[in-house]
Protein backbone atom coordinates (compact mmCIF):
# COMPACT_ATOMS: atom_id res chain seq x y z
CA UNK A 1 0.00 0.00 0.00
CA UNK A 2 1.08 3.73 -0.67
CA UNK A 3 0.71 5.14 2.74
CA UNK A 4 2.40 2.31 4.39
CA UNK A 5 5.34 3.12 2.01
CA UNK A 6 5.06 6.44 2.76
CA UNK A 7 5.25 5.68 6.84
CA UNK A 8 8.33 3.77 6.86
CA UNK A 9 9.58 6.73 3.94
CA UNK A 10 8.58 9.18 7.14
CA UNK A 11 10.15 6.99 9.76
CA UNK A 12 13.66 6.55 7.93
CA UNK A 13 13.88 10.26 7.60
CA UNK A 14 13.10 11.14 11.22
CA UNK A 15 15.46 8.43 12.22
CA UNK A 16 18.66 9.91 9.60
CA UNK A 17 17.48 13.42 11.20
CA UNK A 18 17.93 11.69 14.87
CA UNK A 19 20.98 10.30 14.00
CA UNK A 20 22.32 13.44 12.13
CA UNK A 21 20.94 15.34 15.28
CA UNK A 22 23.14 13.53 17.82
CA UNK A 23 26.21 13.83 15.22
CA UNK A 24 26.78 9.47 15.45
CA UNK A 25 26.46 6.62 13.23
CA UNK A 26 22.60 5.99 12.47
CA UNK A 27 22.91 2.32 13.61
CA UNK A 28 23.86 3.56 17.25
CA UNK A 29 20.94 5.98 16.87
CA UNK A 30 18.49 3.03 16.27
CA UNK A 31 20.20 1.13 19.01
CA UNK A 32 19.48 3.91 21.43
CA UNK A 33 15.85 4.55 20.16
CA UNK A 34 14.97 0.99 20.80
CA UNK A 35 16.91 -0.02 23.98
CA UNK A 36 17.17 3.06 26.11
CA UNK A 37 13.55 3.96 27.63
CA UNK A 38 14.75 5.63 30.89
CA UNK A 39 18.50 7.47 30.57
CA UNK A 40 18.29 9.02 34.18
CA UNK A 41 21.00 7.10 36.43
CA UNK A 42 21.09 4.23 33.38
CA UNK A 43 24.41 5.45 32.36
CA UNK A 44 26.62 2.22 33.60
CA UNK A 45 24.35 -0.60 32.47
CA UNK A 46 23.56 1.20 29.23
CA UNK A 47 26.92 1.14 28.06
CA UNK A 48 27.61 -1.73 29.27
CA UNK A 49 24.69 -3.32 27.32
CA UNK A 50 25.71 -1.33 23.93
CA UNK A 51 29.54 -2.24 23.99
CA UNK A 52 28.72 -5.80 24.74
CA UNK A 53 26.06 -5.20 20.94
CA UNK A 54 28.92 -3.33 19.12
CA UNK A 55 32.53 -4.28 20.14
CA UNK A 56 34.44 -1.48 18.54
CA UNK A 57 32.54 1.10 21.35
CA UNK A 58 35.07 1.38 24.11
CA UNK A 59 33.21 2.25 27.54
CA UNK A 60 34.54 5.31 29.08
CA UNK A 61 34.12 6.20 32.83
CA UNK A 62 34.32 9.74 33.84
CA UNK A 63 32.68 12.64 34.84
CA UNK A 64 30.12 15.33 32.71
CA UNK A 65 29.87 19.08 33.30
CA UNK A 66 26.39 19.86 32.63
CA UNK A 67 25.49 23.40 32.76
CA UNK A 68 22.77 23.43 35.19
CA UNK A 69 23.62 20.84 37.13
CA UNK A 70 27.48 20.90 37.49
CA UNK A 71 29.91 17.92 37.35
CA UNK A 72 28.08 14.38 37.36
CA UNK A 73 29.68 10.94 37.46
CA UNK A 74 28.97 9.62 34.12
CA UNK A 75 29.64 6.74 31.94
CA UNK A 76 29.80 7.06 27.86
CA UNK A 77 31.21 5.18 24.93
CA UNK A 78 33.74 6.47 22.41
CA UNK A 79 34.97 5.13 18.69
CA UNK A 80 38.40 7.25 17.39
CA UNK A 81 37.64 9.78 20.07
CA UNK A 82 33.51 10.58 18.76
CA UNK A 83 31.26 10.43 22.03
CA UNK A 84 28.47 8.39 21.68
CA UNK A 85 26.34 8.77 24.69
CA UNK A 86 23.47 6.75 24.92
CA UNK A 87 22.19 8.43 27.75
CA UNK A 88 22.93 11.90 26.99
CA UNK A 89 19.04 12.54 27.14
CA UNK A 90 19.25 13.14 30.71
CA UNK A 91 20.97 16.33 31.49
CA UNK A 92 19.63 19.81 30.47
CA UNK A 93 22.36 19.92 27.91
CA UNK A 94 21.65 16.96 25.95
CA UNK A 95 25.50 16.23 25.77
CA UNK A 96 26.13 19.24 24.71
CA UNK A 97 29.17 19.77 28.17
CA UNK A 98 31.76 18.55 28.96
CA UNK A 99 33.30 15.03 29.19
CA UNK A 100 36.39 14.11 31.28
CA UNK A 101 37.95 10.68 31.74
CA UNK A 102 38.69 9.27 34.94
CA UNK A 103 42.04 8.90 35.34
CA UNK A 104 42.87 5.68 36.93
CA UNK A 105 44.91 6.33 40.45
CA UNK A 106 43.27 9.89 41.26
CA UNK A 107 42.08 10.61 44.42
CA UNK A 108 38.31 9.24 44.11
CA UNK A 109 35.61 11.11 46.23
CA UNK A 110 33.68 9.22 48.88
CA UNK A 111 31.36 12.27 49.42
CA UNK A 112 29.95 15.52 50.06
CA UNK A 113 30.96 18.26 52.00
CA UNK A 114 27.90 19.05 53.86
CA UNK A 115 29.13 22.12 54.57
CA UNK A 116 30.43 23.57 50.96
CA UNK A 117 29.32 20.93 48.74
CA UNK A 118 32.62 19.95 47.91
CA UNK A 119 33.89 16.68 47.31
CA UNK A 120 35.44 14.60 50.52
CA UNK A 121 37.61 12.14 50.12
CA UNK A 122 39.09 8.89 52.17
CA UNK A 123 35.81 8.86 54.02
CA UNK A 124 36.27 11.95 55.54
CA UNK A 125 32.88 13.81 56.79
CA UNK A 126 34.16 17.58 54.95
CA UNK A 127 36.68 18.62 52.85
CA UNK A 128 38.86 20.51 54.78
CA UNK A 129 39.30 21.73 58.41
CA UNK A 130 38.06 24.98 57.69
CA UNK A 131 35.10 23.36 56.56
CA UNK A 132 34.50 21.08 59.53
CA UNK A 133 34.79 24.24 62.14
CA UNK A 134 32.62 25.62 59.98
CA UNK A 135 30.00 23.15 59.94
CA UNK A 136 30.36 22.64 63.46
CA UNK A 137 29.81 25.41 64.53
CA UNK A 138 26.39 25.80 62.45
CA UNK A 139 25.18 22.58 63.93
CA UNK A 140 25.86 23.71 67.71
CA UNK A 141 23.76 27.09 66.84
CA UNK A 142 22.16 26.78 63.40
CA UNK A 143 20.96 30.11 64.08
Amino acid sequence: MSWERDMQALDDILAEANAEALGIDRKYADWIAENVEEAYGTCKEVTRQMAEDFPELARVRGHYYDWAWGERAHWWLTLDGKIIDPTAAQFPSKGKGEYVPWEEGAPEPTGMCPNCGDPCYDGQTCCSESCANAYVAYCCNPN
